[in-house]
């Protein structure tokens, strides 16, 4: 593996950051500008992300594009409500891990021990490279999806962005050969369990329109025990899905809704 800094920023990204990283200039036109001067430059650049060193692919992937940009301004509500729950004796769950943004933060945060779990098999390796590149950090990977049951799966790409990716199940009548992405799909319980949470105090799910399957069976399945303190939750576009969500977590009297951002729901279990 190339040492940290082998691909440098050019002048023109080292710009877009200076103008955004860090600084509260909103998400309208000058950071949909500095996000774009930022993909024109090389696929491949490093640089530092929460303290921590980053292989950055921003041609292929907002997340890396956006995070690279605007740092923890991106996603900052989420990131300032997940600040004030971890602590030390925390655990942390990433369900669609993505290049890892939620994880490095939540690592930055010191949680004692946070799982990150990613379909995209180019995604999960380009974050362990990241990983590899830092002091050990108390991050778990996982290459799979999550689903209601244990099955295999083709990854659907959209929008030439890795990270919005959908998995379908494999068709019966489909060889192999037709689908050169094969992926692993497993209940979210039993992916939990076999890394050895005992509880969670946080659980991130942003997994493309499959949270209310994935989430109806973790809780039929799983022991109170084992439910999140709190979900940042990926609100979903369709009306009806999100009706489902909310019977299934906040009707049901399970869940409270903490707070709402521009794409997430923030909730916090009745019994904390």
């Amino acid at each position: 593996m190339a040492p940290f800094g082998t691909y440098p920023m050019t002048r023109r990204q080292r710009l877009a950051r200076l103008v955004m990283h860090e600084r509260l200039l909103g998400r309208g036109r000058l950071r949909r500008l500095a996000v774009s001067w930022f993909q024109q430059g090389p696929n491949i650049v490093d640089g530092l992300l929460f303290g921590y060193r980053v292989r950055f692919h921003p041609r292929d992937n907002q997340t890396d594009a956006k995070g690279a940009v605007c740092g923890a301004l991106y996603n900052r509500r989420e990131l300032h409500w997940l600040r004030r729950i971890l602590s030390p004796d925390a655990t942390f769950v990433d369900v669609g891990a993505n290049m890892g943004f939620f994880s490095l933060y939540a690592a930055q945060c010191q949680t004692r021990r946070i799982l990150a779990i990613e379909a995209n098999p180019i995604l999960i390796q380009r974050f362990q490279e990241t990983l590899s590149l830092n002091q050990p950090l108390p991050i778990w990977t996982i290459s799979c999806a999550v689903g209601a049951t244990s099955e295999t799966g083709t990854l659907m790409p959209r929008h030439h962005d890795l990270g919005s990716g959908q998995i379908a199940p494999l068709s019966t009548d489909t060889t192999p050969p037709n689908h050169p992405a094969l992926i692993p799909i497993r209940p979210l319980k039993d992916i939990v369990i076999e890394a050895g949470f005992k509880q969670i105090t946080l659980m991130k799910l942003d997994i493309e329109g499959m949270e209310y399957h994935v989430l109806d069976a973790f809780f039929r399945e799983a022991s109170p025990f084992l439910y999140p303190q709190h979900i940042i939750l990926e609100r979903p576009v369709h009306r009806e899905a999100q009706q489902a969500l909310e019977h299934l977590l906040i009707a049901s009297a399970i869940y409270r809704i903490s707070g709402r951002t521009r794409t997430s729901l923030l909730l916090s279990r009745n019994s904390c």
